[in-house]
């Protein structure tokens, strides 16, 4: 099954983001879902860990640019983002004919999230949740992006009191306090 669907909302009952995973087949069929819930804490550590993932893989994929890999993924961010927009992938809404939930229809906190990431491979991310269950979701740049897009604007929508900034735009230190 490959990834069809991305959402994240927020949820301001429980102070969490809901992370909405739609799989499907090829036809669209047999579609699947997995419902992840981020805490304020657990996107404070999913971020940097991201970002970093993201580096390295542009560090391991251009060699002679290493030295600008935060630059370059910042230019991958506004060119994916921006060609997303124009093609008007953000404005799809979720499709709900879900017929299965391979992790329960209840939406989970994830336990651990491993980044795998290779020169020419697309990003993937392992997630493990309650019970030793896990899943991981493979993305190429431009999906990748459009993943960290919804990640910000939901931030933004939660008011957290913190934003989410890509590799170039990142203070060099976070404000005091940000962890309690």
């Amino acid at each position: 099954m490959d990834l069809h669907q991305i959402q994240i909302t927020y949820l301001p009952d429980q102070d969490r983001l809901l992370l909405k995973l739609s799989f499907a087949e090829k036809d669209k069929s047999a579609r699947q879902e997995i419902d992840l819930l981020f805490t304020r804490r657990t996107t404070m550590q999913f971020w940097p860990m991201l970002l970093e993932a993201m580096g390295k893989q542009v560090k391991m994929s251009k060699p002679s640019a290493a030295h600008a890999s935060s630059e370059l993924v910042q230019m991958e961010h506004e060119a994916s983002v921006a060609e997303m927009k124009d093609s008007g992938h953000f404005n799809a809404p979720l499709e709900d004919d879900v017929e299965s939930w391979p992790l329960g229809k209840e939406a989970m906190l994830p336990e651990n999230i491993q980044f795998h990431v290779h020169a020419k491979l697309p990003f993937r991310m392992e997630f493990t949740v309650a019970g030793g269950k896990n899943f991981e979701i493979a993305m190429g740049k431009r999906l990748l992006h459009g993943f960290c897009k919804l990640f910000q604007d939901a931030v933004e929508k939660a008011d957290w009191g913190f934003t989410l900034e890509m590799l170039g735009n990142a203070p060099e230190t976070p404000p005091a306090g940000m962890l309690n």
